[in-house]
């Protein structure tokens, strides 16, 4: 199922990759804060969906979530996971969706080791203090990978439900490039705030 699942969303790829390396170009902390904010936006609501969908299996909730981490490196970076508006996403109707979706926020994941070691050496002491999330699957993406493809087998018993997984994982992309297309303004920082009403 990742085989076909690769095949099948080969176009969308290139655009994915684009929109989560974006940091790298002209890196400086107070975009490194907004970028946390946008992929909390998009991914929270997103993970929410996941957990609270009929079926999906336990193992994989536990350990392919990551939502924790972003509230936690949002709050280091001044900003608070409640004062950012995150993206509506419908009710997932089966875990198929649930899963072609979860599979999409994995893809982004396996870039997280090379961005981390990049700002890491731009600005370390925020790494340090607010890169939890680029951190979450350091050295085993690609095993969390293999047990996602496990459960989409799983799960894909029949053509259709395979297809139907593909369609979904098209639609997750297809969201997830006009989320990241966007021009977002998250809230400023606290501290930013708190020298305004000043």
């Amino acid at each position: 199922m990742l085989a076909h699942l690769r095949q099948q969303t080969q176009p969308h790829h290139a655009d994915a990759d684009g929109d989560r390396l974006s940091i790298m170009e002209k890196p400086t902390v107070d975009r490194y804060r907004r970028y946390l904010a946008q992929i909390y936006c998009f991914e929270a609501p997103i993970e929410r969906a996941c957990i609270a969908t009929d079926g999906m299996p336990r193992s994989i909730l536990s350990t392919h979530l990551k939502t924790t981490r972003l509230t936690a490196d949002l709050d280091v970076s001044g900003f608070r996971a409640r004062d950012v508006i995150p993206l509506e996403v419908p009710r997932f109707d089966s875990r198929l969706d649930a899963l072609a979706w979860l599979w999409v926020l994995h893809r982004n994941a396996l870039l997280h080791g090379l961005i981390y070691r990049y700002l890491e050496g731009k600005f370390p002491d925020v790494m340090h203090a607010s890169g939890s999330y680029l951190r979450a699957t350091e050295g085993r993406a690609g095993m969390l990978m293999r047990e996602l493809g496990e459960a989409l087998d799983q799960a894909a018993n029949r053509v259709a439900a395979a297809e139907h997984i593909v369609a979904s994982a098209k639609h997750a992309f297809r969201l997830q490039r006009q989320w990241y297309s966007c021009e977002l303004a998250p809230p400023a920082p606290r501290e930013a705030r708190r020298s305004r009403a000043a």
